[in-house]
């Protein structure tokens, strides 16, 4: 069977069945590898299984490989799993797995054929077939390895701004090289050559499992790299890689930033996720991520910036999750300054520096989100900044830590907030992952919605409003939500000239909708969709922003609103 065909059949069995029914087994989606127990694998080799592959070596990072597994005594439980050659099977979850009667000739046939993606881990693979199921697998057969050919290949480039407005940050991952370095430049023969620093971070830096014992594998080595003495709204062509083998990403182009006081547009969203295509059994699947990446891929030729308002991959203490996240962005995030914000899912863990003690990061407690995504913050774990960009200025705090009043982070704000200059940067927007103003039920818990959003606007709101801060951008909540300008839960007078922020919350980009919406809302929220997925669309002039919630399964705007000076 040609490739592209089995990969035509895989997609085509993904739309009769759907993703999260597999002849028999329902799963929900950011389950599949929390199920596996590697403690319980069993190494019991059985003659009747057979597992072989298309590929002896891996060429090209996301190539596709066609697995075909044969069994003299096939049963529902059976599944093949990929792992790298180093991996203990006893002590690591599997990569991705897959259930062989998602072949649906596998009952009757005993023989079952699969696609799975292969991304470049920087190491070589291996398939083993299991019975029992992940919570009581028995290893029963193995491929022959699947040879890395590109482990030293950049892969995961990213681009950040920095304190400075005429240099951007430049990301990547790859394995051990002789001369990592970062060219950019005009063109593609006239450039400056910038040696990285390497960022690397290790099992040990983990706070607990899953990211310190069943999730953990070498992220591989992180570089980064600064860009300088960019002038403002120029191309600029760059890549990185080893010089010592001439191992290089493509060349790519960037937009420098907007001079200050430059009307730009660009895309924010929170809560993306990850969705792989090859249907496999992961950490985290949420197809509608896809949807918003893709979205966002067609229309980045007049956008100059992107923030992600946390919650961003859900790898959870699942490293391989890093790896399919970055492969998702990479197109976006190497074309648009990528700005985050830490969420819930990148930072909580108990007894560490974070406000919040649920075990939502898996035990990366910020590490793998702080290490991949290098924001201008004050220092590692105070990760609140600001920058200006064109005609805005951007607050970012962290919803994770400390804000109260008198806080390093709250003496931040107030200290940014009094040195804004509004003549070159009118518009004035302040962010953070939880929700300022939320309609929602949840308020049972010390960190559920509405005690958070109460916190914050014990601490923030009066100041916002003194220093007439226009949107508030947050997300968490899986819904889109709009509100009027709001001031102490009342909709202001605009008549009169500035009547509050408009709240503008943004979790929708991928990750399960938050269905719990209050049955009687408040008269501020002038839009609430708890059921769709999408990102938003902001166009900035010094005198006008307008915004549109774009949906992603249709790519139409479904809410657009604008605010002027």
């Amino acid at each position: 069977m040609a490739l592209s065909r089995s990969l035509s059949w895989l997609l085509c069995l993904v739309a009769v069945i759907g993703s999260s029914l597999v002849a028999g087994h329902v799963f929900t989606a950011p389950n599949a590898l929390h199920l596996f127990q590697p403690n319980r694998v069993e190494l019991q080799p059985d003659s009747d299984f057979a597992v072989s592959v298309n590929l002896t070596s891996l060429q090209r990072h996301g190539e596709f490989c066609e697995i075909s597994v044969t069994s003299a005594k096939p049963n529902k439980n059976d599944f093949v799993a990929l792992y790298l050659t180093s991996d203990d099977v006893t002590a690591t979850t599997p990569i991705k797995y897959q259930f062989l009667n998602y072949d649906p000739a596998y009952l009757s046939s005993g023989r079952s054929k699969l696609v799975f993606q292969l991304l470049n881990m920087r190491e070589n693979f291996v398939l083993h077939a299991f019975t029992g199921g992940p919570d009581h697998p028995t290893l029963v057969a193995s491929s022959t390895p699947i040879t890395n050919t590109i482990a030293n290949v950049p892969t995961q480039g990213r681009l950040a701004l920095t304190n400075d407005e005429a240099s951007v940050r430049v990301s990547w991952t790859t394995g051990k090289v002789e001369q990592p370095q970062l060219q950019y430049g005009v063109s593609e023969t006239n450039y400056t050559v910038v040696p990285p620093t390497a960022t690397p971070y290790t099992r040990a830096q983990m706070c607990g499992a899953p990211a310190n014992t069943i999730g953990w594998r070498d992220p591989g080595i992180l570089y980064t790299a600064v860009m300088t003495n960019l002038a403002p709204n120029t191309h600029v062509v760059y890549r990185y890689g080893d010089a010592a083998t001439d191992t290089f990403s493509p060349w790519r182009s960037l937009r420098t930033r907007p001079q200050t006081g430059d009307a730009f547009n660009m895309i924010a969203f929170g809560d993306l996720g990850q969705h792989v295509i090859d249907h496999s059994l992961q950490q985290e699947d949420m197809p509608a991520s896809r949807n918003t990446t893709d979205g966002i891929i067609g229309e980045l030729a007049d956008k100059s910036l992107l923030f992600h308002n946390g919650d961003i991959s859900y790898a959870r203490g699942y490293e391989s999750q890093w790896e399919e996240f970055h492969d998702q962005i990479e197109p976006i995030a190497t074309t648009l300054p990528y700005m985050t914000a830490i969420g819930n899912h990148e930072r909580d863990w108990p007894n560490t520096t974070s406000a919040m003690h649920g075990t939502d990061s898996g035990g990366e407690c910020g590490v793998a989100y702080e290490t991949r995504f290098l924001m201008p913050t004050p220092t590692l774990d105070d990760v609140w900044y600001s920058f200006d960009f064109g005609v805005m200025h951007l607050v970012v705090i962290s919803t994770e830590h400390n804000f109260s009043v008198g806080s390093p982070q709250y003496e931040f704000v107030k200290k940014d907030l009094d040195q804004v200059n509004r003549k070159n940067t009118p518009w004035l927007v302040f962010a953070g992952h939880r929700p300022f103003y939320i309609d929602s039920t949840a308020n049972s818990t010390y960190d559920a919605d509405q005690p958070v959003a109460k916190a914050q606007r014990d601490t923030f709101e009066d100041m916002l409003y003194e220093h007439q801060v226009d949107m508030i951008w947050g997300a968490h909540h899986h819904s889109y939500q709009r509100s009027c300008p709001v001031y102490r839960g009342k909709c202001g007078d605009t008549s009169d000239g500035y009547a509050g922020p408009v709240v503008v919350n943004l979790g929708m980009a991928g990750a399960g909708n938050s269905q719990n919406l209050e049955p009687n809302p408040s008269k501020m929220w002038q839009v609430l969709d708890d059921t769709h997925h999408g990102y938003m669309r902001f166009a900035f002039t010094s005198t006008e922003v307008r915004g549109e919630y774009i949906r992603g399964d249709d790519l139409q705007a479904h809410d657009s609103f604008s605010l002027s000076k």
